[in-house]
């Protein structure tokens, strides 16, 4: 007699078969997600490594941005050291203004990474920011310079100096624009991109690293803002 499986046997088989399914097909999508991340850290330590060459060639001098003019972005200046726009673009980033045109808006998307304001070189008019040098902050492996952007901003750049305090410190247009006080955290940049918990951060001494926001952001006396202030030695 020649035996077959029955109707029964094989449902049972299809039901493991779902059920490992079920149990595996998470796993995989995390460990893409866990690739992404460990790529996006990747060009994080590039771009960080550029800044390092970048100040090196230019007397102790950090990157412009893109303000007040667009064509000053570090994105463009720091290009010799970096060889490569590829590594500005996140592969987590869902931005959907990529390669549009600029100046008119849409306005174009810039990079994934956003440089700290802070120590952001200012092109005249504009007066020089006092920590635009690494030897001019305290503690460069504790300073965070580069953040994830938001999605769909078109700036290069964040300003964590207007960001918690209250209205009458700092000036109340760009604490409304740079911070969500119902939250108590930024616009700007994004402090959850990777797996729903935790961003990638690249620290001025050219290190990067994946952080989750209660690690890097405090205040200390009203004024100093967590790892984002050149002035602070630490927590």
């Amino acid at each position: 007699m020649r035996r077959a499986f029955t109707l029964i046997e094989l449902l049972v088989v299809i039901a493991i078969i779902a059920i490992l399914a079920a149990i595996l097909f998470p796993v995989f999508a995390q460990a893409k997600e866990a690739a992404k991340k460990t790529a996006c850290l990747s060009n994080g330590r590039q771009i960080g490594i550029g800044f390092v060459m970048y100040a090196s060639d230019w007397e102790d001098r950090l990157p412009f941005g893109s303000f007040p003019e667009r064509t000053n972005t570090w994105t463009e200046q720091c290009q010799p050291y970096i060889k490569s726009k590829g590594i500005f673009r996140c592969p987590t980033d869902p931005s959907t203004n990529w390669d549009k045109p600029a100046p008119g808006p849409p306005m174009a998307r810039l990079s994934s990474y956003l440089l700290n304001a802070w120590m952001m070189a200012a092109a005249p008019p504009l007066p020089a920011s006092s920590y635009n040098t690494l030897t001019s902050v305290a503690s460069p492996a504790g300073t965070i310079f580069v953040a994830e952007a938001a999605t769909n901003g078109f700036q290069d750049h964040f300003n964590p100096q207007f960001w918690g305090n209250p209205p009458e410190i700092v000036d109340p247009f760009m604490n409304n624009m740079s911070w969500n006080a119902s939250k108590a955290e930024p616009k700007s940049i994004e402090i959850r991109r990777h797996q729903g918990s935790s961003s990638n951060y690249v620290f001025l001494d050219g290190h990067a690293k994946s952080q989750r926001w209660s690690s890097i952001w405090w205040q200390k006396e009203g004024v100093h803002q967590g790892n984002f202030d050149p002035r602070n030695e630490g927590r």
